[in-house]
């Protein structure tokens, strides 16, 4: 490991950029404390300035993903409200599935930071738009929220990063996979095995958002 160096040069982006490359090299098991630290040259208990542990250095990681979810989508005035909301979904699917470990910190504790709470008020703004009360909207921010955590963690399960290549790739391996399969068990399984394999893709995203969506609106 490097000598340690000052304390004063780090920050905390410096330790949430090591740590993430960490993930990237390493993959998320093998994140910690004294390996970000050997990453930045530093003794472990320089990095305590700035993260009191690893759970703190998990939540300003989380802190990190959910900030660089593109929010303007919310804003473009060409779309209707639902379809904003539609794009937002997708666009938030896409920022978690790229980022290194992004599904497994989803899973580390509440997402309940600054850049999480600001980016529930621009659902709300957004879901107020479409003529819900701004209680049904809090509701419907929450679960399309679930829906796409929950999309991801089941995406990123099967291998998937978002990439259309990826998901093509994915899609056929599947579909090989049911055509092995005795059709005499699970007969509409079969029937259907072309839309079952490409469960885990941006089209099937899409459908199921737009349901989701549309389901809030009538209901409300």
């Amino acid at each position: 490991m490097a000598a340690p160096g000052p304390v004063r040069r780090l920050n905390e982006r410096m330790i949430i950029d090591a740590a993430f490359g960490v993930v990237s090299d390493h993959g998320f098991e093998k994140l910690s404390i004294r390996r970000v630290a050997a990453v930045l040259g530093v003794s472990p208990n320089a990095l305590y300035t700035y993260v009191p542990d690893r759970a703190g250095l998990l939540r300003s990681m989380v802190e990190r993903v959910m900030g660089s979810v593109d929010l303007g989508v919310l804003e473009i005035a060409t779309l209707s409200p639902a379809e904003r909301l539609v794009e937002f979904a997708v666009a938030m699917r896409r920022t978690l599935l790229g980022h290194p470990g992004g599904a497994a910190l989803i899973m580390t504790g509440p997402i309940d930071g600054p850049q999480a709470l600001r980016l529930n008020e621009g659902l709300l703004r957004t879901l107020t738009e479409t003529g819900l009360t701004l209680d049904d909207a809090a509701r419907g921010a929450y679960a399309l929220q679930v829906h796409v955590l929950g999309t991801v963690m089941l995406e990123a399960a099967d291998g998937g990063d978002g990439e259309p290549e990826r998901e093509e790739s994915l899609a056929l391996e599947r579909r090989a996979a049911l055509d092995a399969v005795d059709a005499s068990g699970v007969p509409l399984t079969a029937q259907t095995a072309d839309i079952v394999a490409r469960y885990n893709t941006t089209g099937q995203f899409r459908w199921g958002v737009r349901r989701l969506v549309d389901g809030m609106l009538v209901a409300g």
